[in-house]
C-alpha cells in the first residue's frame, strides 16, 4: 500500500486560517454567496477549474486521464440559524448564524486537499472532483447538484465524505456497514372541537390530547428502543388562539431516526395505528403526516477496508471499525443511492475543555485533527 507524508505545518496552518475565515462569515442554507466567492478564488488561484452548481454550491474537476475512474470529495458549506455563545477571536461575526455542525472545519479539509493533489496530481491514478454542496442542513442540497448532474461530466466512480465530531480525543471511526440513520420530518395534526371554557364539556381540547400524544410517543421510545436503535423526538407544538377558548387545532412537529428503511416504516406504521386509537377514544382527528424521508448511508465495503487499513496505520488504537449506527443523517445518502461510497468520522475534543455537541451555540473542536484528516485521506486516494 503506498502511504506519503507530504503534509507539512505551512498547510496545516493555511487550513486552519481557512477554517477560522469561514467560521466567522458562516451563512444559512441556500444564502452561501460569499462561502462559493471565497471556495471560488482559492480554487482559481491554486489553478483548479470550478463552477457554481446549484445558485451558491461550486463543483471543481482535477483532470488526471479521462480513462482513470473519478473520485468525489463532498463538502457541506452551509451554517445554521444559531447564536454563537463561543468568545475566542474568531467567533461569528454574522449575528444569528453559526457553524456548529464543523462544515467550515470540512470545506477547509477539502480545500486542503485540493491544493496538495493539485501538487502532486503525477502520483494519481484517478480524477478527482471537488463537491462543495449548498443547503445540507435543510436536505436539499445533494438533490439538487444530482439535477444538475454534479456527478456526471466525468462521471463519479466513488465518493468519500467525513464528518468532524467532540465527543472524543482526537481518532477515526468508519462504520462496517450503515453509517447514518433513516430520517423522517414528522408532523401531528390534531382536530378538535372549540369551545369556551364555561362549557368546556361541549368541546374536544386539542390540547389535551396533545399531552396524551407525547405520552405515547414516550412510551415508544422507552419501549420499543430495546428491540431497535431509534428516536422520535417532537421539537416542535403549535396551537389555541386565545386563553379562554379551548384550542380546536394543534401541530406537533418532530424527527424520527431509525436504524435502516424497514425500522423506519414500521415505526410510521406502529405511530399511526396508536393515533387511530386515540382518535376514537377522545374523538379528536390525528393525521400524522411524513414530510420528507432521508435513507440511510451504507459504506462501500471495498472503501471501508481501505480506509480502515489507512485509519490503522495513521491513528492506531484511536481507530473504530463500528457496528453502532449512529442516529444522525446527511443527505449525502442521495449520493451513495447512486455511487458507492464511505463516509468517515473524524474525532476531535478539545483537550481539559468541556465539550459542546454538535448544533450547540458553543461547539468547536480540537483542530490539531486538520493534520490527520488531510493525511487520511490524501492517502486513501493515492490508493485507489
Amino acid at each position: 500500500m503506498k502511504e506519503y507524508n507530504e503534509i507539512d505545518d505551512s498547510l496545516i496552518e493555511e487550513v486552519i486560517e481557512i477554517r477560522r475565515y469561514l467560521h466567522q462569515y458562516p451563512e444559512i442554507s441556500e444564502k452561501e454567496y460569499n462561502t462559493c466567492k471565497f471556495i471560488r478564488k482559492y480554487l482559481d488561484d491554486i489553478g483548479i477549474e470550478n463552477k457554481i452548481v446549484g445558485d451558491t454550491g461550486v463543483v471543481a474537476t482535477l483532470i488526471n486521464n479521462l480513462n482513470y475512474p473519478t473520485i468525489a470529495l463532498r463538502a457541506e458549506i452551509d451554517a445554521l440559524p444559531i447564536d454563537e455563545k463561543n468568545s475566542f477571536e474568531y467567533k461569528s461575526k454574522n449575528k444569528g448564524v453559526m457553524h456548529a455542525c464543523g462544515h467550515d472545519g470540512i470545506v477547509a479539509t477539502v480545500l486542503g486537499l485540493a491544493c496538495i493533489l493539485k501538487e502532486n496530481k503525477e502520483k494519481l491514478n484517478c480524477n478527482i472532483k471537488f463537491i462543495f454542496e449548498p443547503a445540507e442542513e435543510t436536505g436539499k442540497g445533494a438533490k439538487k447538484l444530482i439535477e444538475e448532474k454534479v456527478l456526471e461530466n466525468p462521471k463519479v466512480d466513488k465518493m468519500i465524505i467525513f464528518h468532524f465530531a467532540n465527543s472524543q480525543p482526537i481518532g477515526m471511526e468508519i462504520q462496517e456497514n450503515v453509517s447514518t440513520a433513516t430520517i423522517g420530518r414528522v408532523s401531528i395534526d390534531i382536530l378538535g372541537k372549540s369551545s369556551h371554557w364555561g362549557d368546556a364539556d361541549k368541546g374536544i381540547n386539542a390540547i389535551s390530547v396533545s399531552g396524551k400524544i407525547i405520552n405515547i410517543i414516550d412510551e415508544m421510545n422507552n419501549c420499543l428502543s430495546d428491540k431497535f436503535p431509534f428516536i422520535l423526538g417532537i421539537g416542535m407544538i403549535n396551537g389555541g388562539v386565545k386563553n379562554n377558548i379551548m384550542a380546536e387545532k394543534v401541530r406537533l412537529e418532530g424527527t424520527l431516526r431509525a436504524i435502516d428503511d424497514i425500522t423506519f416504516k414500521y415505526l410510521i406504521n406502529y405511530l399511526e395505528e396508536k393515533m387511530v386509537l386515540l382518535s376514537k377514544d377522545t374523538g379528536a382527528e390525528i393525521k400524522v403526516n411524513l414530510e420528507s424521508h432521508l435513507p440511510s448511508i451504507i459504506n462501500n465495503e471495498h472503501l471501508v477496508e481501505l480506509g480502515s487499513a489507512i485509519g490503522k496505520e495513521i491513528f492506531n488504537d484511536r481507530f473504530i471499525l463500528g457496528k453502532k449506527t449512529y442516529l444522525a443523517g446527511d443527505n449525502a445518502a442521495y449520493y451513495f443511492q447512486l455511487i458507492p461510497g464511505v463516509r468517515i468520522v473524524f474525532f476531535a475534543e478539545k483537550e481539559n475543555e468541556e465539550s459542546y455537541p454538535l448544533h450547540n451555540s458553543k461547539f468547536d473542536f480540537n483542530e490539531d485533527i486538520f493534520y490527520y484528516s488531510i493525511r487520511t485521506i490524501y492517502n486513501m486516494i493515492l490508493n485507489l
